[in-house]
């Protein structure tokens, strides 16, 4: 019985899995995209291309709204990329063409974005991140932080100013019982 199950399993599976060869899927991806124009464009890496050698040439991005572009490396492609653990890797791909493909395929595992500068084709670097958000961000932070630091300290400021009302209005009770006390003690 659970030999027949395992069978039907495999049979479902094997059909319902589209059988690609990789090569052809990645000739697909790249035929439908776009060179890429100058400046920067961020996004996500869908297709890494390599070549016999398995050396990076090249890999293609999809933008937010859906676009695939096509960039290309060379010697002079610098990349500022960080991996899982937060460890920033800052080189240039002749420096080390292997480590680049190594990273390159760490952002696309991860569906890390990453923000690539282009020059005629050419990525001239890729980082994994825009500053202009980060610094933007680290303002709201602040204001976030300021905003909350004020409201604490007004809260503090208004509960001891009633603790201090409570305190006389403590003080002045004691001492209309004990006056009240020393009456009723007098008249005895």
């Amino acid at each position: 019985m659970r030999e027949i199950i395992v069978a039907i399993l495999v049979v479902i599976t094997a059909f319902s899995i589209p059988l690609a060869i990789p090569g052809e899927l990645k000739a697909q991806s790249v035929a439908s995209s776009s060179t890429a124009a100058d400046g920067t464009t961020n996004g996500v890496i869908t297709v890494i291309q390599v070549d016999q050698d398995t050396k990076l040439v090249g890999f293609v991005l999809s933008t937010k709204n859906g676009e695939l572009v096509e960039m290309s490396v060379d010697d002079s492609t610098s990349f500022g990329l960080e991996n899982t653990s937060g460890d920033r890797w800052v080189s240039e791909f002749g420096a080390d063409p292997a480590e680049s493909l190594l990273r390159i395929t760490d952002q696309r595992e991860r569906f890390s974005p990453v923000t690539v500068t282009v020059k005629d084709g050419i990525a001239t670097a890729v980082v994994d991140r825009e500053q202009g958000d980060l610094e933007r961000n680290l303002g709201f932070l602040f204001a976030i932080y300021l905003v909350t630091w004020a409201g604490f300290f007004a809260y503090i400021f208004i509960v001891s100013r009633k603790q201090n009302d409570l305190s006389r209005e403590i003080n002045a009770l004691k001492g209309m019982v004990l006056g009240s006390e020393h009456e009723t003690g007098l008249a005895d």
